[in-house]
């Protein structure tokens, strides 16, 4: 049976995190990015197959039960667009009372939905929201995005200014840049003007691809990002780098090859699971294999 509840990973920006997977085995999204590390496909208006939100928090309350590592967030994510599930806003109520305290709540959204009343409603209940905003040129849009035939970036940039002013929790930006797509300086000067307008903006992660996309796709050189930061200047920004723990969290062959099927890994980061003895044998069965992408080399499940 699927576990909608997947790690702890260490995350970039927001420290050691509990996924909670409300898309289930298949990528349910209103977007088919260029970078996405999940495999094409067309994009959704809705989802089309739904877990109860009673057996996501089930599952849940399983996983805190058991867990024996620091944790800084609960991560309300997807194979796809979070707020594309219709019981959201129970799920996060539900929640509510199983986070220990001193966990955050957390959803990465891609932001195409948060002019949305009912959307609206459920993010009232999360510490921190996460918003993509990769362009905002309608033809870059289109190009790095692939959203569904009934979005547009208009519509999109209205919701994040309809939400944002409502919002009482931390509020982030996310922009990813692909090499060649939309990464032009005047198309970044005034993705940046706009995000001025932003009420609220806690901060904004300005970062490349960093893990293997199913599509033709490629990340900055780092000196290219750091120059496009100009184009910021006063604005809450942010460059998140992995910052690798020392400590091992214990993990088994089986847990570890699970958590590859949620993401891909970085060698570095997978040694905080396993040892080297033991990702050696998975290799040499065949288990896992390796990509690069820049100057990182991933694991991810065969």
């Amino acid at each position: 049976m699927f576990n909608p509840i997947f790690g702890p990973l260490k995350s970039r920006r927001f420290g050691w995190s509990l996924g909670i997977d409300v898309s289930g085995q298949t990528k349910q999204c209103n977007f088919d990015c260029l970078y996405c590390e999940l495999a094409a496909k067309k994009p959704l208006e809705r989802m089309q197959d739904t877990m109860p939100p009673t057996f996501i928090l089930n599952a849940l309350k399983a996983a805190l039960d058991n867990l024996n590592t620091p944790l800084s967030v609960c991560t309300t994510t997807a194979n796809g667009e979070p707020t594309l599930y219709p019981h959201l806003k129970e799920l996060i109520v539900g929640m509510q009372g199983l986070i220990p305290q001193g966990v955050q709540t957390l959803i990465l959204s891609n932001g195409s939905r948060l002019g949305i009343l009912e959307v609206q409603e459920a993010l009232m209940h999360y510490d921190i929201v996460k918003f993509s905003l990769d362009a905002i040129w309608p033809k870059v849009f289109s190009r790095v995005d692939r959203p569904h035939k009934g979005l547009s970036i208009g519509q999109i940039l209205k919701g994040i200014l309809d939400f944002a002013p409502k919002y009482q929790g931390f509020l982030v930006a996310e922009v990813l840049l692909v090499a060649g797509v939309n990464d032009n300086p005047a198309h970044i000067k005034d993705l940046a003007d706009f995000l001025r307008q932003v009420p609220h903006l806690g901060r904004i992660d300005l970062s490349t691809i960093d893990r293997p996309p199913a599509h033709r796709a490629k990340p900055l050189e780092l000196a290219k990002l750091q120059e496009l930061t100009a184009h910021f200047q006063g604005l809450p920004l942010s460059l998140p780098q992995r910052v690798l723990e020392q400590a091992q969290i214990p993990s088994s062959k089986e847990a570890f090859l699970e958590l590859l099927r949620c993401r891909p890994l970085s060698v570095e980061e997978a040694r905080c699971y396993l040892g080297a003895g033991q990702l050696q044998e998975l290799q040499e069965v065949g288990a896992l294999q390796t990509k690069q992408v820049g100057q990182m080399h991933f694991y991810y499940h065969s």
